[in-house]
């Protein structure tokens, strides 16, 4: 074979050697540039960021703060405040002369029924429904941006393979002119590898631009122009994708969502008791200091509504209905749950199970072929358009190892979530 043949035949080999991305245990690791020079964020890092800025949990937060502010209200001993009632005038005696009428009253108003008592529980459980929304919201948003960053993540990877292919497509076209002008090949081939290369320039410029814009939504989720401009992620896919599942704190944990409907439930129990409550009337207790003239006198007031016409309907029909519409909820939700988490983990399982079936059946033979292909078109039993063939192969099939890491991990990441836990 001559020596053009032997050195377009290096730079084949060369393509198939390079596409590995990082992380493979079979093929070596990848000097490309990252998308843009400045700091990036870790997987940690990007988890911290959205506890503290993300919209939702900030949106989340202030309820907490205003379901805070309705159990201070709650809180004092009596609902009314006291009242001070104040008259005075002049009175004209029958003898001629002028004298003076004033009488001073307090009065407080007093719920007979346990109505504040009820008021301060369904506060506190307005206030726990609160912060159990936030846990919820943490959870899914932490679950969001874990998925974005692992999106992220693999984009940038796949950059990194499509620029491995075009430098080795590169000097391919640059191996293969050689061998036309020397008369060793047709110009078909030559055509073929620059076909080829543009493709891989295609598929590159395709990559960085979906890198670009994944890294745009994972600003957005953790608040936009509040965090620095970063230009992307670091990571080790692989690692994240295969690291142990979280498992809740203590032997069982309540997912946020369903404490939430259950502090809700609570809520309405404790509106619908004080709706019916509303029947009794609150009377009102009073001393009153009376003066006519020259004559005092101190009174006991007591003022008591007679409820002959509003006694509480409505407010009773709505708690009482929305009582029932969150004990309906919950029963549904409860069995949502459970079915959530089951697939979850079914699919989670899938996923682990394809990439062990990958990394342990397909990703060593991909080594053996290129070795294969080597030798075949040395000894001149393979064309160009052959060799190229086994090149893309393999190059999808690092493709598809790399795609099958990114749904484990996704995978993992909604586990994780279905359970109650943060990724």
């Amino acid at each position: 074979m001559s020596t053009r043949s032997a050195t377009a035949a290096f730079g084949l080999a060369a393509a198939l050697l390079v596409t590995c991305p990082a992380g493979a245990s079979s093929a070596p690791s990848l000097s490309i540039q990252p998308l843009r020079r400045g700091p990036v964020l870790t997987f940690e890092a990007t988890l911290a960021l959205a506890r503290e800025r993300a919209p939702a949990l900030m949106e989340a937060r202030a309820h907490v703060q205003a379901a805070r502010g309705a159990v201070a209200g709650a809180a004092p001993l009596l609902r009314g405040n006291p009242q001070l009632d104040v008259q005075a005038g002049p009175r004209r005696l029958v003898t001629g002369a002028r004298g003076l009428d004033l009488a001073v009253g307090l009065s407080q108003p007093l719920e007979i029924g346990g109505q504040q008592g009820l008021r301060r529980e369904a506060a506190r459980a307005g206030l726990s429904r609160e912060e159990a929304a936030l846990r919820d919201a943490e959870r899914l948003t932490l679950g969001e941006v874990a998925a974005c960053f692992l999106r992220v993540l693999h984009a940038q990877e796949r950059v990194k393979l499509a620029g491995a292919s075009v430098v080795a497509l590169h000097d391919t076209v640059h191996a293969t002119e050689r061998r036309f002008e020397a008369g060793d090949v047709p110009v078909v081939d030559v055509n073929v590898a620059r076909v080829a290369r543009a493709r891989a320039r295609a598929e590159e410029t395709l990559a960085r631009g979906e890198a670009e814009a994944l890294m745009s939504e994972l600003r957005a989720l953790l608040g936009g122009a509040s965090i620095p401009e970063v230009p992307g992620v670091q990571g080790d896919l692989r690692t994240l994708a295969l690291a142990p599942l979280p498992r809740p704190g203590g032997k069982t944990l309540e997912r946020a969502d369903l404490t939430a409907l259950e502090e809700e439930h609570t809520q309405a129990r404790a509106t619908a008791s004080l709706g019916r409550r509303e029947a009794l009337p609150d009377v009102t207790l009073g001393v009153r200091y009376q003066r006519e003239a020259a004559e005092t006198a101190l009174l006991g007031t007591l003022s008591v509504p007679l409820p002959v016409f509003s006694r509480g309907q409505e407010a009773r029909a709505r708690a009482e209905a929305e009582e029932g519409r969150i004990t309906g909820l919950l029963k549904v939700a409860r069995l949502a749950v459970s079915n959530q988490i089951s697939v979850a983990g079914h699919r989670y399982s899938a996923r682990l199970e394809a990439l062990e079936l990958l990394e342990t059946e397909a990703l060593p033979l991909l080594t053996d072929n290129e070795t294969l292909a080597r030798r075949s078109y040395d000894a001149g039993e393979l064309d160009l358009a052959g060799f190229m063939l086994i090149r893309r192969d393999t190059l999808e099939a690092r493709t598809a190892w790399l795609d099958s890491l990114l749904e484990l991990a996704l995978a993992r990441v909604r586990y994780a979530m279905e359970q109650g836990v943060t990724p």
